[in-house]
Order: structure tokens, then sequence, then C-alpha cells
């Protein structure tokens, strides 16, 4: 008995002293990258949710005749204010875990940590702008959406056919010619004409000078309440309590770890796994290394009500203001039949985060019972923007002209099917007209000029 406990007090010991090294040659992460990348917010890669089957959807009788396609711009770099953050705030973080006598990471994540700089981004000119992993994304995006409806985008460009469009960011702009270099080869993307780009594009940006939407949301104390509240709930409080005791710093702040999450965001977002090496640690964050699922899931929780408030269901007017996508869209696949203008048989419009979420709000998707408030987080929930606004997140909806029937519409987000709200749900396709009555409003009384208006007190 006695050499036993002897035994386990020099086990201990050596764990103390020397136990880091334990894992030095192996895989010592505490957490699998598909724990990681499916809980990162609006930074999630697209590859954690991307549709690979490409089979090409079929109904009796009818045909794809024409695209509309709203496309997040694909993964970027972060922020000036993040990455001075990172290179200060978190470089101090960095230096207090490697200063302890006995660093609380394995030695090949050690090595990783002190090796890690953010020193290669300078802050102005590099903030925000496409990464080569963010063209891929766009690129794939392409190329499974071709194979599935070769017959609305054809291999060939033709600017008759094709109409592209992105904001005046180069981070959409990178991802529309990613995306063409999908569709037709990288030697063909320079015949591909482009509009002049708008910063306040009424379509693809369509909340850029809305007066009232700034003052009475964006900029709006009360929008982030929940979010505030949040930090005070149980479930917060454990994950700052949980990278405390992770990194051994007892006084990390909420917004440190905060910090922490976004850097492992993007790092995770930037590089895909290697599949040509045992290694999987090459191209993994350290900072992932922190947290456990239960702390991401609360960060997670926490962006979502930022985005659920500032940019989805929170206040009515938010996703009023998207009715310029639907005008537009509605004139896209319909103009066949309708007294205007005829359009391009394809429809492809690059932009942002701010886009896709107020549209998805405007059409009704990803839409919870109640309010998300900051008691939800229990709470099984549809708003979750790690899977509904991913970077390089899509919305597409296809015309289908039928032998038998009127005009069908096929809804795609994240290239999967959904039935909208007020459309047949025991189908996939819904008629034009079902779908153009149920947005009638977004159509025939889309005033954004009034909607927007700051009224004089």
């Amino acid at each position: 008995m006695l050499s036993q406990f002897y035994c386990l007090c020099l086990s201990l010991l050596l764990y103390c002293f020397v136990g880091v090294t334990w894992a030095e040659e192996g895989d010592c992460r505490r957490l699998k990258r598909a724990d990681i990348e499916g809980r990162l917010s609006t930074k999630t890669p697209y590859r954690a949710i991307a549709n690979y089957d490409e089979t090409p959807p079929k109904y009796a009788g009818c045909h794809p005749t024409r695209i509309w396609s709203i496309i997040r711009h694909g993964t970027r770099n972060p922020s000036e204010s993040v990455i001075l953050q990172a290179q200060n705030r978190l470089s101090e973080i960095k230096n207090r875990i490697l200063d302890q006598p006995n660093p609380p990471i394995c030695t090949a994540e050690l090595r990783k940590l002190r090796q890690w700089h953010w020193m290669h981004l300078n802050a102005t000119e590099d903030e925000k702008l496409l990464v080569a992993e963010g063209e891929d994304e766009l690129i794939e995006l392409a190329e499974r959406m071709q194979k599935r409806f070769p017959d609305i985008l054809p291999e060939l460009y033709n600017p008759e056919w094709y109409y592209f469009k992105y904001t005046a960011t180069q981070r959409t702009l990178k991802s529309a010619e990613s995306f063409a270099t999908g569709l037709f080869g990288r030697h063909r993307i320079h015949t591909v004409r482009y509009p002049p780009p708008l910063h306040e594009d009424p379509v693809l940006r369509f909340y850029k000078g809305c007066g009232k939407w700034k003052t009475d949301v964006d900029k709006n104390p009360e929008t982030l309440v929940n979010a505030r509240r949040f930090l005070a709930e149980p479930q917060m409080q454990s994950a700052v309590e949980q990278v405390r005791s992770s990194t051994r710093l007892p006084d990390l702040q909420p917004e440190d770890v905060q910090l922490m999450y976004t850097v492992c965001a993007f790092e995770t977002a930037w590089h895909r796994p290697r599949r040509d090496s045992g290694s999987r640690s090459t191209y993994e964050s350290v900072w992932c290394n922190f947290f456990d699922v239960a702390a991401l899931e609360a960060l997670e929780f926490f962006e979502d009500l930022e985005y659920y408030w500032n940019d989805g269901y929170g206040y009515e007017l938010t996703h009023r203001i998207a009715c310029p996508a639907i005008a537009d869209m509605f004139a896209a696949i319909g103009s066949s039949e309708e007294k205007q203008q005829r359009r391009t048989n394809a429809t492809l419009y690059f932009t942002h985060s701010g886009t896709l979420l107020k549209l998805l709000a405007h059409l009704g998707l990803a839409r919870d019972n109640k309010p998300l408030t900051h008691k939800h987080f229990a709470s099984e929930r549809l708003w979750r923007t790690s899977q509904i606004d991913a970077f390089a997140t899509n919305l597409a909806f296809l015309r289908y002209d039928c032998d038998e029937e009127k005009p069908q519409v096929l809804v795609l987000h994240q290239e999967r099917v959904v039935r909208l709200p007020g459309c047949p749900q025991d189908k996939d396709l819904c008629p034009l007209a079902t779908l153009r009555r149920i947005y009638a409003k977004s159509v025939d009384h889309c005033d954004r000029e009034e909607m927007c208006r700051v009224k004089a007190n």
C-alpha cells in the first residue's frame, strides 16, 4: 500500500515538473478541429457547413432557366482594430503564459505559442482583405453550383447571359473573380464585365446610407443590451473562468477571452487541415487550445445575440430595409413575363454578412418562436450564425419553367433547399406567383427613402 502511495506521488511530481512534455510527439490538443470549426459564429469557414453533394436536383417536367444569387465574401483578414489588439494585448497574454515556470500547455503547443505573432499583418493595409482560403471557398462553391445547374451556369462567359456585381471592397471583388474562376477557368476571367462598384449600393448594401437604421439600431446602445447581459450569465462566466484556468491567468477579462476566441476563429478559418501529413497541429491555432466546447458555445451565443439584434430579427426596420434586394430578385427571375427590360439569366452578387443576415430575416428563415435573449442559451434555436452566416454564405433563387405548370422557384441557402414560409412545405418548388404574393410588399411598397428618413424631434 505504501509503495503504491509513493508511486502515485512520484507520478504527480513528474506531471507537475515535466508533464508538459507528455504529448510532444503526439496530439496534445483538447479539442478536435470539428469541435472548433462549427462554433465560430460569422468567422466560421465555409468548409464546415458546405454541401458537398453535387447531384443536380431533378423535378419532373421542369427545368431551371434563371438564377439570382447573393453571396457573402469568403474568408478574410480581421479588421484593423482586431489586428492591433492581437499584436498588442494578445502578445502580452502570450508572454505572461510563457513567463510561467511551468506553462499550462504541452511542449508541441508551447513551441507554437513561442513562434506565434501577427506582425506579418499591417493593420491599415491588410485589414479585411480576402485571403487564399476565401478565394478557394468561392472557386469551389462555383464549381459545385455549376455541376448542379450546368444549363444556367455554362462554362463559357457571355455578358448577355451573366451579370456579376460586387461592392466597393477588395474582398467582394476578389470573391467575384474567384467565383468566375470556378465557372470559367482562370485564363478566362479577364473577359468578365463588372459595373462600377458602389459604396452604398442600394441592392447589395441597402443598409448603408439608411439614416434611421443607423440611429435606431446600429448606433443604439439598447441594441446590444442582451449581449451585455449575457456576460453576467453563468454560462459566460464559466467560459471566462475556464480560460483563466487553462491559461493560469486569473485576472483575464471577458474582453481578453473574446479576443482569444476571435483570433482562434480567424486562424482556424485561414487554414484547412493538411491532408499530406500525419501531423494535424501545423495549421491549427494555438489559441483554440485554451477553450473547451462549453466555452466556445458560450462565446458563439454571445455573438449570436449581437447579430440577432443588430442584423436580424431584433428590430423590424432591420429586415424591412432588405426589400430592394427582394425586388431585384423578382425583376431578375420574373423578367421574361413581366413588362420590363429583360435581365440576364444568371445574376450573381457579392456582398457582406450584414446583407445576408437581413435578407434571411426578411425571408423569415432561421426564425425562432420567441425573440432571442440572454436567457435563451440553453434553448434550441434556429438563429445560429455559425450555420447561417459563415464566410461565403449564399442564397440562391432559381426559376424553373415547367411543361404543365406555371413558373416555379427553388430557393437554396448554403447550397441546400429551403422552403420559405407561405410556400408549400411538402415540396421543394414554390410557384413564382405564390412567392410574388408573399413578398408583394417588398416589391410594391419598398420606399427605402421613407423607411430610412430620420425624423426631426
